[in-house]
């Protein structure tokens, strides 16, 4: 394949050699010909690009995928709407029955982002006289993993209700509030992925792949292991479950099973369990270069952190290496430390390390020439470092 300037210095190049043309400078007449046609063949070769690319699960992308994905009998998982149980309330018991409608709109409190999300109540339910509480269950109005909203962020009421003082989503008598999983449509690398694991599902025995593959075709599944060495006792095995929201509701639970138990061969007795998940706390010492903004730089180490905690595959442990190596590749960064954890964190295969990027401690210090060096204290004013400094060295 070659570029439009690779193409534009080709014709150039034949036409010296071949014509008794030497006016080949921009603006000449002939050179605007030749930039015509090579604009028209670039967008040929983008053609051919786009299409082999096409022809091919490995390598295609957006609708070309879906196509292809189709030929196997697989179709994209579509986004699915989050559903939680809401407790509405008021200061006082009751003096009469009060309604609650079906449909009656609440929504969270905004985010970091300044997002909020809107949910709509599922059935009627009546508060009644002498209660101060009464639960219901809501849908996210739109679907996607947006829905997934923390504990006690549901608390505005949009359509008001008179004798309704309250309302939160929270867990109680040992219920989560969050009763499905809100879910993304698919991204091309999870299709991608499944519609190749299509192939381990053909044949008779159940083999690791095809669990893997029927686990992960459950919307609400974000990443999933198969314990295929008789965990449970000999006959048995174990699909472990990760959801978009983390540990995976019961009705989740349930749906892995539903979906393998009539594909998965009747000798194999299945067990399908939670990911264990394990918050691992981090705290960075970051320096940065003097000629680099603290808040940029802030912004960009976290979002690195994010990066790298995203990429954290379900069984996989904390490299402490791969830490550092994300926040080096941040401009401005010029060494960083990491003091906690203090050392890697080995995951086993049935469980997640939840890192938290955004709640991670940083310490900055600015890296000028050593005599420079100071300490960013966390509300922004700036202290000497109290380790002796080597004023003869320099950094840069």
């Amino acid at each position: 394949m070659k570029s439009f300037d690779e193409l534009l210095a080709d014709l150039l190049s034949a036409v010296l050699a071949k014509t008794p043309f030497t006016n080949l400078n921009p603006g000449a007449a002939l050179r605007g010909i030749l930039e015509a046609l090579a604009s028209g063949l670039a967008g040929l070769y983008q053609l051919v690009r786009t299409v082999s690319g096409a022809l091919f699960i490995q390598t295609a992308a957006g609708t070309w995928l879906d196509l292809k994905a189709r030929e196997v009998g697989v179709r994209r998982l579509i986004a699915k709407q989050a559903q939680i149980r809401l407790t509405f309330g008021r200061s006082t018991p009751a003096t009469q029955d009060t309604l609650i409608p079906a449909g009656t709109i609440v929504r969270s409190k905004k985010d970091a982002a300044g997002r909020s999300t809107r949910f709509l109540t599922d059935n009627d339910v009546t508060l009644q006289t002498g209660q101060s509480a009464t639960y219901v269950t809501a849908t996210a109005e739109a679907a996607g993993a947006a829905g997934n909203v923390g504990p006690a962020t549901v608390t505005l009421i949009v359509t008001p209700i008179s004798g309704i003082e309250s309302v939160t989503n929270l867990d109680r008598e040992g219920i989560p509030y969050l009763a499905q999983e809100g879910a993304d449509a698919e991204s091309d690398r999870a299709f991608r992925e499944r519609a190749i694991g299509k192939w381990d599902t053909l044949g008779v025995g159940g083999t690791r792949g095809a669990y893997h593959a029927w686990a992960m075709s459950v919307p609400g599944v974000q990443a999933a292991m198969v314990l295929d060495d008789a965990p449970y006792g000999p006959g048995t095995v174990g699909v472990v479950v990760l959801g978009t929201n983390g540990a995976p509701t019961s009705q989740l639970l349930d749906d892995v099973k539903a979906y393998i138990r009539p594909r998965q061969p009747l000798t194999a007795q299945l067990v399908v369990s939670s990911a264990t998940i394990t918050p691992v706390a981090l705290a960075l010492t970051v320096w940065r270069l003097a000629t680099a903004d603290a808040a940029t730089v802030d912004a960009a180490v976290r979002l690195a952190l994010q990066g790298y905690s995203d990429g954290l595959q379900l069984g996989e442990g904390l490299i402490r290496a791969r830490l550092v190596a994300a926040v080096m590749a941040v401009d401005g960064a010029y060494n960083v430390t990491v003091d906690a954890p203090t050392a890697d964190v080995a995951a086993t295969p049935a469980e997640y390390l939840d890192v938290d990027a955004q709640a991670a401690t940083l310490v900055h210090r600015v890296k000028g020439r050593t005599y420079q060096d100071r300490v960013q204290a966390p509300a922004g004013e700036v202290v000497p470092v109290i380790e002796p400094i080597d004023k003869t060295v320099w950094d840069f």
